[in-house]
């Protein structure tokens, strides 16, 4: 078995279709998949603490691509935009709620605990 080597590259390259048809060709058979799998991904990795998620898009490509988790609420909105224009309204809701786990993961957490007064 060979070795296969990979560049990685940025979420834009292969999830944006401005100016490429090719991937507006792929993204049009299976972007409902492509943007549940990458939402789902970066829910885990909020809810896991990592700093960044990378997968391969396509079997066929030769790169890696790569979410930094400051760009994890681009993305999830991203992919929010995707499924408002196939009206697909049950996966907005999961997105949501992904958003809402990164705004929790963003809340700083305080290092004491409040303690009530009894009076």
């Amino acid at each position: 078995m060979r070795a296969r080597t990979f560049t990685t590259v940025g979420w834009e390259k292969y999830l944006n279709p401005i100016d490429n048809p090719f991937v507006q060709n792929f993204l049009d058979k299976n972007g409902n998949e492509v943007f549940d799998q990458i939402a789902l991904n970066i829910n885990t990795a909020i809810l896991q603490k990592k700093e960044s998620i990378a997968f391969v898009v396509h079997t066929n490509a030769s790169s890696v691509v790569v979410i930094e988790r400051k760009d994890y609420e681009v993305v999830l909105n991203h992919c929010l935009d995707w499924f408002i224009k196939k009206e697909n309204y049950e996966f907005c809701a999961r997105i949501d709620e992904f958003k809402q786990n990164l705004a929790k993961s963003k809340e700083p957490v305080s290092r004491f605990k409040s303690k009530k007064t009894l009076i």
